[in-house]
């Protein structure tokens, strides 16, 4: 059980991106500033791969000041081959929009960043967001104006090696194209998932619906969400 491989670097598809600010340029236009964050679904599958499916668990209390707490569990084997169970434990707020969902969702990645699991993310600069009428996600101002944009670029150090970039200028140009494809695919991708879903019942009525109403308008943020509600409901079957 190699410890040091649960903060390796997540692939790019893996990571998703929440606007964190955003508003109206005085000369026109928008700007943005956006956080990164690991899919449960990648912690999860970072932990079965790692340290095995068997060997870890996690559990939800609710926080003393509201929200959840999130504890991760790993089952450790001592020299003298003796095994303990170690837990970490973090917390989140509630959020605005299935609130408890939510709160679940963010205790367990920050549960996760207490094991070293996507905590690079957090030496990540700035991320200024890519205002693009053809962006993949879209952001509202407190005035109610919409827009759309793209996340910036992950630096070569955050990345795997094999999604690594290239210097040169033609690769560079390739890449960028393959990654925009990829993009397309990984949409289609989420979809498909979010059909399956709705198909053995896991969304139901009003969550249905607007599964139903992501899947048409192609918003990725939105998708990644309900991936994200339906993967937390199968965390909550764990406890």
């Amino acid at each position: 059980m190699d410890f040091k491989k649960l903060g390796e670097p997540f692939s790019a598809r893996d990571i998703e991106w929440r606007l964190q600010q955003c508003g109206e340029k005085s000369g026109g236009g928008f700007w943005g500033k956006c956080l990164a964050y690991v899919t449960n679904r990648a912690i999860q599958q970072r932990l079965d791969d790692v340290i095995g499916a068997e060997n870890w668990k996690n559990e939800f209390a609710k926080a003393p000041d509201g929200g959840v707490m999130c504890g991760i569990s790993i089952r450790i084997v001592r020299e003298n081959g003796e095994a303990e169970w170690v837990t970490k434990w973090d917390g989140a707020e509630n959020t605005d929009i299935e609130a408890v969902k939510g709160g679940l969702s963010g205790a367990m990645k920050r549960a996760a960043v207490q094991w070293n699991i996507g905590r690079y993310l957090y030496n990540l600069e700035e991320g200024w967001v890519e205002v693009n009428d053809k962006g993949l996600f879209q952001g509202k101002t407190k005035s109610g104006k919409v827009f759309r944009w793209n996340p910036p670029e992950l630096p070569d150090w955050a990345l795997p090696r094999s999604e690594q970039r290239t210097v040169s200028p033609q690769q560079a140009t390739q890449g960028a194209f393959s990654r925009q494809k990829q993009s397309a695919i990984n949409v289609d991708e989420m979809i498909d998932e979010v059909r399956k879903y709705i198909a053995d019942g896991t969304l139901q009525d009003l969550a249905k619906a607007k599964a139903l109403a992501h899947i048409k308008s192609k918003d990725v943020n939105a998708l990644k969400a309900v991936l994200e509600y339906c993967s937390n409901n199968a965390a909550m079957k764990t406890v």
